[in-house]
């Protein structure tokens, strides 16, 4: 059986101009949806900002040996998370079946980025550093931390993620590329 479409490329005809045009919105259409897609779902950011309060909150009222073992939940919570985003059934269950290609990211971004996570990391470990000579007397402190980042992160994470791919990603505007990784 012959099919009555007719085939556009190579060996076929030109498309029209108005089948280019058309084609090229769809690229921006895309193109714009993007961060949407490339986003975990909203039940991903509540339950991490749970965990995240739990654990934060766990030595005020568990004692100070909590404090070892949530720190090494967070470890596993992490490279868990990571293991999940980096296959394709793990990034489906989180609601993100797609990916910015790397070379989308533009390089002041990701310098930005890493100085940032740098300051950061040594800002952690000054403060870990200091605390034995400075003592917070108010109870539940963690506890109050806790729910403000918890809370933060449940009713923000999505948003925020959406924005920092829109910064990161480049404003380029070439025809016949995506940023998208295609699915995992």
């Amino acid at each position: 059986m012959a099919s009555t479409s007719s085939q556009s490329g190579p060996t076929g005809p030109r498309p029209s101009a108005e089948e280019a045009a058309r084609a090229l919105s769809d690229i921006d259409r895309n193109r714009e949806q993007v961060p949407g897609s490339a986003t975990n779902s909203r039940w991903v950011y509540v339950v991490f900002g749970v965990v995240f309060g739990a654990l934060f909150a766990a030595p005020d009222y568990f004692g100070e040996e909590a404090a070892a073992w949530s720190s090494a939940a967070y470890g596993v919570l992490g490279v868990g998370y990571v293991v999940l985003l980096n296959t394709r059934k793990g990034s489906a269950a989180l609601g993100q079946p797609v990916r910015v290609r790397r070379q989308e990211i533009s390089g002041s971004f990701r310098g930005y980025a890493l100085a940032t996570l740098l300051v950061v990391l040594l800002a952690g470990f000054a403060l870990q550093l200091l605390q034995p000579h400075w003592s917070l007397d108010v109870p539940y402190w963690r506890t109050a931390v806790g729910v403000v980042g918890g809370g933060a992160l449940a009713l923000f994470g999505q948003s925020w993620q959406r924005s920092m791919l829109s910064a990161g990603v480049r404003g380029s505007r070439r025809t016949g590329t995506s940023v998208l990784d295609g699915t995992r």
